[in-house]
């Protein structure tokens, strides 16, 4: 018999919400609640892809990227209350192509991949809204691969500051911050550029009263947003 409760916590997760209750209790019946321990690994590069996870509740966040072999790291999306994550490898069968891991407190659930597949297979409103989810992250890939091909390094990091601003942030009498938690080298990470270079444009950027930044709690705080969009748009011609 499936859990009551965890069939109410899979109906709210936004891959989910469409389903029949016949289909969210088969998803129970293959899943489990888990609390990672903040900087906890929940899979890395190369693992076999034995499970999806979904971000139940918490002020944590989960960031999954890459290293290299310079020991660099590349974070390519952060997921939050109500995201679903590690589906790639379950659908095509191949090996984890990010690292996963925990960044503060977070409670998810843990979906085993035969579960989900068997799920998938049997509900076209889950595989419609799976095609909804991997078009706007491929839409998301592309833009970055355009920005890292044509953009400055400024304007690249304003653009990541204004979609985290807009996907993910909180109002606060300092200004509307990140909700998440980056230090200067997981701003760094986003874009595959050094932390000295992060430091130095956020340096001029507070100059320009754009932002502020709280080094010692990670917090980024945007005041100037239409400021910060003018970075965004890039240099004009002859400008």
């Amino acid at each position: 018999m499936s859990d009551t409760r965890l069939v109410e916590d899979l109906a709210r997760i936004n891959l989910f919400r469409d389903l029949p209750a016949a289909a969210l209790a088969r998803l129970a019946d293959g899943a489990r609640r888990i609390a990672p321990a903040d900087g906890a690994p929940l899979f890395a590069q190369g693992d076999p892809p034995d499970a999806v996870f979904a971000v139940l509740e918490g002020k944590g966040r989960v960031r999954v990227g890459a290293p290299d072999s310079a020991a660099k790291r590349l974070m390519v999306e952060v997921f939050r209350t109500g995201d679903v994550f590690g589906e790639i490898g379950v659908l095509d069968g191949a090996p984890r192509s990010a690292d996963a891991l925990v960044m503060g407190e977070v409670r998810l659930v843990r979906i085993s991949a035969q579960a989900f597949l068997e799920t998938a297979e049997a509900e076209p409103a889950l595989g419609l809204a799976l095609a909804r989810v991997l078009s706007a992250r491929l839409r998301r890939t592309f833009g970055l691969l355009q920005d890292a091909t044509f953009a400055p390094l400024e304007v690249r990091l304003a653009r990541q500051v204004l979609y985290l601003l807009k996907t993910d942030s909180v109002k606060t009498e300092r200004g509307v911050r990140l909700a998440a938690r980056f230090r200067q080298g997981d701003l760094a990470d986003l874009l595959g550029a050094t932390t000295r270079s992060i430091i130095s444009i956020l340096n001029a950027w507070r100059s320009a009263n754009l932002v502020s930044y709280d080094t010692e709690k990670a917090y980024l705080f945007v005041l100037d947003e239409a400021g910060l969009q003018s970075v965004a748009a890039g240099p004009r011609d002859g400008g």
